[in-house]
């Protein structure tokens, strides 16, 4: 059961387009600064695959997180409130996804989180004396809460193996790292073994507005929406839809759409080239290049001038 390994650091927030592995996620950054981090993805064996990393400022991200595998999540850390699959969600908490479904996950600060994936016979097999593993996954997708006593265990625990496999995985002998997995799988699977815990049924009414109309944005691509057109679709008032987003995402809904513009904008201009940045702005909505600047130069880090001069320098080396 060999392990393999690719790692890297980061330092723009396109890099959490494969936060996990072999997913694309689609990525908003709604946390100001400039995003810094760390991704490791490993594979142990041909049926079991871990992500894990760390990042320095708030994201929204959704997208399937894997084609063909459970996944099993959990934030390890976190500096602010943090959502997934229309829940709360705290530090050592599970989010447990079935193949093929779609999450969405709000993570208001800086974040260190794990992921597992893993083949279904495979899980099957190992859930198969587990009390309560039926009805728990009969849903394809729940927040599993972790026991508030074990919980930081877990977490200490789970770093620990993750740090190790990360270090020394790729030389590790298989029956070692087929050791490790299981512990993993141990420590994943632990709030599965009392299905009660499993976080109600209905889902709090904000998170599922600030889902479907995050949905509607991302389907609407680049056209300008206006926030009258938001209350129509889903047919809210101004102060419900505002008191959603800032109870989910920490904004104002227009705020968000404006950071998701902003980061559009980022990844242009992180293709280097013959670009005009003043093209660019008014191409994604953005009139007044001044304040444009300010603001990206506020959620980044840095101007836009200064991330097209770090692409080209990049692509000429």
């Amino acid at each position: 059961m060999p392990v393999s390994l690719q790692q890297r650091t980061f330092n723009d927030f396109e890099a959490l387009h494969e936060i996990l592995q072999n997913a694309r996620s689609e990525i908003v950054q709604i946390g100001r600064g400039r995003m810094t981090g760390t991704l490791a993805h490993l594979s142990v064996g041909s049926t079991f695959g871990i992500s894990t990393g760390s990042f320095s400022t708030g994201i929204r991200s959704r997208g399937v997180a894997s084609g063909n595998r459970w996944t099993f999540g959990m934030v390890l850390e976190t500096a602010g409130p943090a959502s997934a699959l229309q829940h709360p969600l705290a530090a050592g908490d599970v989010a447990l996804i079935a193949p093929g479904h779609d999450r969405y996950t709000s993570l208001q600060g800086r974040t260190r989180y794990l992921a597992a994936f893993i083949e279904p016979q495979e899980l099957q097999a190992y859930l198969a004396t587990q009390p309560g593993a039926r009805e728990a996954m009969e849903r394809p997708t729940a927040v599993l809460a972790a026991d508030p006593a074990a919980a930081a265990a877990n977490i200490k625990a789970l770093s620990t193996l993750m740090d190790t496999l990360v270090e020394r995985g790729p030389t590790m002998p298989d029956d070692a790292a087929d050791f490790y997995k299981r512990n993993i799988l141990e420590l994943l699977t632990e709030p599965i073994r009392d299905a009660s815990r499993y976080q109600g049924k209905e889902p709090r009414s904000a998170v599922m507005l600030v889902a479907e109309v995050d949905r509607f944005l991302v389907d609407a691509g680049n056209r300008p929406i206006h926030i009258s057109e938001l209350c129509e679709r889903f047919n809210v008032g101004w102060r419900r839809l505002h008191r959603a987003f800032h109870e989910v995402l920490g904004m104002p809904p227009i705020t968000f759409l404006r950071q998701k513009r902003l980061g559009d904008v980022h990844s242009v201009l992180l293709q280097g080239g013959p670009l005009m940045i003043r093209d660019v702005a008014v191409a994604h909505g953005f009139v007044e290049l001044g304040r444009f600047a300010q603001e990206y130069r506020r959620l980044f880090g840095e101007l836009p001038s200064t991330t097209i001069r770090r692409a080209r320098a990049v692509q000429a080396n």
